[in-house]
């Protein structure tokens, strides 16, 4: 968790505990979990109920410091999306205790919520059997197109953020701001430039779509949690963090289009896309795939400029130009 994000006092959470159990709230631990980039997470044991996340968002001032892709009001989508999803997925996603986005005791949204049941599937998939890897992501696969199969009315996040009545206009607005940020933090512009001319030169192939779906935005491993099943078997058992779920274009989630980047082997390739039932294999696929793969290239370098990791800048701004020079990449679904 990077120090840019401001942190939250234990007599702040103390506070939010209160305001959503009640004054008489028995904390017993505190517990920050890591691995996150945006919000700031905790595991909270409470007397007599089981353990709780909380999850607080960045203040305006924060997230204003940040890249133009940093929201403050990311949980507050995150709400919307859950909603959107539920037909879709139902009981694997988060269930939210309580929330509060009016700011009543600390300026910044937040939001308890059950733990999820079993483990983070990057934490066993290398462990799996075959067997047990090829129902697993199959099974992956599927949920991920019952998600994109949900319809919006605009492009862009389903509540709280900008809407577009077309796909590249959405597109363009995502590259203008990566093109400030370049300015902001110092960052090669000519990469973020070619970006954005490439979104203006594939307008017609972005606006040829179904219409918008809804997207995990960051759909990955970490974000995917499993558990045995009453007969031993490995099932998913939920998914998380959807702050970024917005509708676009299935070909614009980081999992299809940059599965390495997304932590997936390429041992889950072919089950994923078994499961999904789509390969993404046309001339125009690949065109998206790799404007795709530039942009989240470009908000993982934006990202980390913003944590103060410019050692790692160089080699993503390198991916992101061979992306964007349509050379080979690890995208599934080119061979």
């Amino acid at each position: 968790m990077p120090d840019q994000i401001e942190p939250v006092t234990g007599h702040q959470i103390r506070s939010i505990l209160e305001l959503a159990f009640g004054d008489g709230a028995a904390v017993e631990s505190i517990l920050p979990l890591e691995g996150g980039s945006i919000n700031r997470t905790f595991e909270a044991a409470l007397r007599d109920r089981p353990a709780v996340i909380l999850r607080v968002a960045p203040s305006d001032a924060g997230a204003a410091a940040g890249p133009s892709w940093l929201t403050p009001w990311g949980l507050r989508r995150e709400q919307a999306v859950i909603a959107l999803a539920t037909p879709a997925l139902g009981d694997l996603l988060p269930v939210t205790i309580a929330s509060d986005f009016d700011r009543a005791v600390i300026d910044r949204d937040w939001v308890v919520q059950e733990r999820m049941p079993g483990v983070q599937l990057s934490t066993v998939d290398a462990d799996l059997s075959l067997e047990e890897r090829t129902a697993l992501w199959i099974e992956f696969g599927q949920l991920t197109r019952r998600l994109h199969d949900t319809p919006g009315e605009w492009f862009g996040p389903p509540a709280a953020g900008p809407r577009f009545d077309r796909l590249s206009d959405l597109l363009r607005h995502d590259a203008d701001g990566l093109r400030d940020d370049a300015g902001r933090f110092d960052l090669p512009e000519l990469p973020f430039r070619r970006l954005r001319d490439r979104i203006v030169a594939l307008a017609a192939i972005l606006d040829d779509n179904p219409g918008p779906r809804l997207v995990h935005s960051d759909l990955a491993p970490t974000h995917v949690f499993v558990a045995r099943d009453g007969d031993g078997k490995w099932r998913v058992s939920g998914v998380i963090d959807l702050e970024f779920g917005r509708f676009c274009d299935p070909r614009f989630e980081g999992l299809i289009s940059e599965p390495e980047r997304e932590g997936a082997s390429s041992a889950a390739r072919d089950p994923f896309l078994s499961g999904y039932g789509r390969r993404f294999d046309t001339p125009e696929d690949r065109s998206l795939l790799h404007v795709s793969e530039a942009l989240g290239h470009g908000w993982s370098a934006t990202l980390l400029a913003f944590q103060g990791r410019r050692e790692h800048v160089p080699g993503v701004i390198a991916r992101m130009e061979n992306a964007l020079a349509g050379g080979a990449h690890s995208t599934w679904t080119m061979n």
